[in-house]
């Protein structure tokens, strides 16, 4: 059976983030979705998930920011599960919830985030409180065993197994990167569609602390810039590399702007899919900078999804 999840949550701050740090997010909430697969494995005996792809739905620069996407995956179970698995995925799409993103995938999300960020913590400031992170914890697997109808023991140790081996460096460092839109936000909390917090302000200065993220003082000579996500634009290609994804790549959307701009590929996208390709359609991510004239004029943009 293949359905579609949904994940999304808002970053409770009030300041455009800079393009880099929103790159960083959506590929750390895409990797820890993913993750979220092999946790619901251990949590329900008998049930498998493949994961397929997964896709922003939307990206709002307003305040707060907003981060929404959709994971397609294919989920087989034992024939002695057909009456509990109906119930699940009804909990994963959100069909209870209607609109709204609070769903089981979101709160694992955030779960597998802020255990990896603790993780970070304790590396980083040793017999050091984190207390807060502690809390954040808790209170996320406590909801997660409510809506699996399981126990807070047993999500507790299957996320402390998902760290394990291998996979531990690179969880870790997606649950840092999770914060990275909160840079300069000593006050931000993350929160979802319902206005719930998942992740509180306390939480997440130790977040920030455990994530390299400091509090940098504004700079008055920077160029005011401001991204903003646009989905299914045509896309003219200037410029292209089949080895790079982040350099060599140039373009312009007729319908957004005239000049060529510098392009780079999201992570997921293999260049050999687009090489020698006069023109795209795709969902792209647009970083446009203030000129001496107080004028917002396209600076880069990056390819997020690209419809082939």
């Amino acid at each position: 059976m293949e359905i579609t999840l949904k994940h999304g949550v808002e970053y409770d701050i009030v300041e455009p983030v800079a393009v880099d740090d929103l790159v960083k997010s959506i590929e750390a909430h895409a990797r820890l979705m993913t993750a979220t697969t092999e946790l619901l494995e251990k949590l329900v005996p008998g049930l498998e998930i493949e994961a397929k792809r997964v896709s922003v739905l939307q990206l709002s620069q307003q305040s707060p920011l907003r981060e929404l996407f959709a994971f397609s995956v294919v989920i087989t179970y034992q024939k002695e599960l057909e009456k509990e698995v109906p119930a699940l995925i009804e909990s994963f799409t959100g069909v209870e919830l209607s609109d709204q993103y609070d769903t089981l995938v979101t709160v694992l999300v955030m779960l597998v985030a802020i255990y990896g960020v603790a993780k970070a913590f304790d590396l980083l400031f040793p017999g050091r409180s984190k207390e807060n992170l502690a809390e954040a914890q808790e209170s996320l697997a406590k909801r997660a065993a409510a809506m699996l109808g399981t126990t807070y023991q047993r999500v507790v140790a299957a996320v402390e197994v998902i760290f394990t081996g291998r996979s531990n460096r690179v969880l870790v460092g997606a649950s840092q990167k999770v914060f990275a839109p909160t840079r300069n936000h000593p006050q931000a909390s993350i929160r979802d569609d319902r206005q719930q917090v998942l992740v509180s302000p306390s939480a997440t200065r130790d977040a920030q602390a455990a994530s390299g993220l400091p509090y940098e003082p504004d700079t008055t000579d920077d160029p005011v810039s401001h991204s903003e996500f646009h989905r299914n634009v045509r896309i003219v290609l200037h410029a292209m590399d089949r080895d790079r994804k982040k350099r060599g790549w140039a373009g312009h959307c007729p319908d957004l702007f005239d000049d060529r701009i510098p392009m780079h590929l999201e992570k997921s996208i293999d260049p050999e899919g687009i090489f020698g390709k006069d023109e795209v359609r795709g969902d792209i991510l647009l970083t446009s900078e203030e000129d001496e004239d107080g004028k917002m004029q396209p600076k880069e943009f990056l390819l997020v999804a690209a419809y082939l």
